[in-house]
């Protein structure tokens, strides 16, 4: 194995390939913890402004609104993070063999 230099380092971050890497990562990463935080900031939002309408029962049960909503937050907390961990065994890994495979010679 070569020894990691300056100039390996910099010729890796010059690699199209490990750009593609870096960009695709980027990108999923910002997007999916912006959705996540919107979700959060907005049921606090919701809290603070709608605090009794989250109180009442949904109708035919004895679940609260607010009870509910809450579930179906940890849900999509999860489904995110599924799509990053399917993004990463799908395409990441893809790419990160192809780099490691051109580098490690």
């Amino acid at each position: 194995m070569q020894q990691l230099t300056s100039a390996r380092i910099g010729e890796i971050l010059a690699n199209p390939t490990f750009k593609e890497l870096a960009s695709k990562r980027a990108r999923l990463r910002w997007g999916l913890s912006l959705m996540t935080l919107l979700m959060y900031f907005g049921f606090i939002v919701l809290i603070s402004t709608a605090g009794s309408a989250l109180g009442r029962n949904v109708p035919g049960t004895a679940v609260p609104i607010g009870l509910l909503l809450a579930l179906i937050m940890i849900i999509l907390a999860v489904v995110v993070t599924g799509i990053y961990v399917r993004q990463s065994n799908s395409i990441f890994d893809r790419l990160a063999r192809t780099v490691t495979r051109e580098f490690v010679r």
